[in-house]
C-alpha cells in the first residue's frame, strides 16, 4: 500500500516561516484539504509535496523512499496541477487535449469526446482555447484528471473559476479517484461537499500549522 509521509516539514520564504513542524501521512483513499489565508503557504506546501521546491527542514517520502533521491519513480506516480491552467490559447480544445495526452503518464487510446463530455465541454473540440471563458479554460485544464494513471494528485485551487455544477463535477472526479485507492491533496478557499466521504484538513496560518 503506497504511503505519502510528511515529516517535520518547515517552509521559509523571504525570511518568514510560513509553517513548521508539519507532519502527516496519507494512505490509499485519503483525501486532504489544505486551507489558510493568502500567503500562509498553501501553494508552497503543494510545490514542496510535488518536489518542485525543497523545504527548509524535514523530509518527504513516497513508499518509504525520499522523493528527492528517487524522484523519477515518484514523479511517475504523481500529478501536480497548479493554479494556472497550463493550456495553449492558440490551439483548439482538441489540440490541447491531444498535447496533454502526449505529455506522458496518461492512458492510451482514450475517448477524448467522452472526456470532454465529462468536464462539460461537449461539441467544442474545434474551438480555440483562447476564446473560452475562464470557467471553460479551467474545465479543459482539469481534463488531465481523467487522463492519468498517477496515484497521488496534488491540486492547487482546482475549483477556481468554476460554477456550482463545475465544482460538483470536480468533486465527483476526486471521489472516484479516492474510491479506487487514489490519494488527493488539494487547496481551496471554498466550502466542500464530498457526500460524506471522509475529508482530512490542515489549516495554515500564524506561522504554524
Amino acid at each position: 500500500m503506497p504511503q505519502f509521509n510528511i515529516n517535520n516539514l518547515e517552509c521559509v520564504r523571504h525570511n518568514n516561516i510560513l509553517f513548521s513542524d508539519l507532519t502527516f501521512t496519507m494512505k490509499d483513499g485519503d483525501l486532504l484539504q489544505i486551507d489558510g489565508t493568502n500567503g500562509s503557504g498553501k501553494s508552497s506546501l503543494l510545490q514542496i509535496c510535488s518536489g518542485l521546491i525543497r523545504p527548509s527542514k524535514g523530509t518527504i517520502e513516497w513508499n518509504n523512499e525520499d522523493i528527492y533521491e528517487y524522484h523519477n519513480s515518484f514523479h511517475k506516480d504523481t500529478l501536480y496541477l497548479g493554479h494556472k491552467n497550463a493550456i495553449k490559447s492558440s490551439l483548439t480544445i482538441k489540440e490541447n487535449i491531444q498535447f496533454i495526452s502526449a505529455l506522458g503518464g496518461v492512458i492510451e487510446n482514450q475517448d477524448y469526446t467522452e472526456i470532454l463530455n465529462t468536464v462539460g465541454l461537449s461539441d467544442t473540440e474545434e474551438l480555440y482555447a483562447g476564446n473560452l471563458s475562464a470557467g471553460q479554460q479551467r474545465r479543459l485544464s482539469l481534463s488531465r484528471l481523467l487522463m492519468t494513471r498517477s496515484k497521488l494528485w496534488l491540486l492547487d485551487e482546482p475549483f477556481n473559476a468554476l460554477d456550482k455544477h463545475g465544482k460538483r463535477m470536480v468533486e465527483n472526479i476526486i471521489i472516484n479517484h479516492c474510491n479506487i485507492g487514489g490519494i488527493v491533496i488539494f487547496t481551496t478557499h471554498q466550502e466542500m461537499e464530498f457526500n460524506q466521504y471522509p475529508l482530512k484538513s490542515i489549516h495554515l496560518g500564524n506561522n504554524n500549522v
